[in-house]
């Protein structure tokens, strides 16, 4: 009778190897949330404020940089802006942005964010101003 070890080391190092090979993943989830936002060019995916306002970011992009800077771009204009991050104390991650500008569109994202989810190649926060504010990124 013939042992069986040959057929079940083989069996056993290709599950090992499909079970273990990593896929590049643009939102790294062992990375923090502010480095995601430094490493890709966001879009937004999806802007609710008591009604879908999407379409008022249409074309646009958001640049984060690791010194705070954050760019709003849409028609070929760029306006600057500042982010933050911080955890709180029920170890919520928040991005808080600030452009200081009166144009309405872009005043919408002055806003501390609460992310509430995080997916390969998205991230959606909630608005802390009490409204039912959601806010999607999608990366480009």
């Amino acid at each position: 009778m013939k042992k069986p070890r040959p057929f079940f080391t083989a069996v056993l190092s290709l599950f090992s190897l499909v079970f273990t090979r990593c896929s590049s993943d643009k939102t790294d989830l062992l990375s923090s949330t502010g480095e995601v936002l430094v490493k890709n060019i966001w879009t937004v995916d999806y802007y609710y404020n008591n009604q879908d306002m999407t379409g008022e970011f249409s074309s646009s992009r958001l640049l984060f940089s690791s010194t705070g800077a954050v760019g709003y771009q849409k028609n070929g204009e760029t306006i600057p802006g500042t982010w933050s991050e911080k955890v709180d104390a029920a170890n919520n991650e928040w991005v808080i942005l600030q452009f200081n500008t009166t144009n309405a569109e872009i005043s919408m994202l002055n806003e501390s964010w609460r992310l509430i989810s995080r997916s390969g190649n998205s991230l959606q926060f909630e608005g802390d101003s009490g409204a039912d504010i959601l806010f999607r990124l999608k990366t480009q």
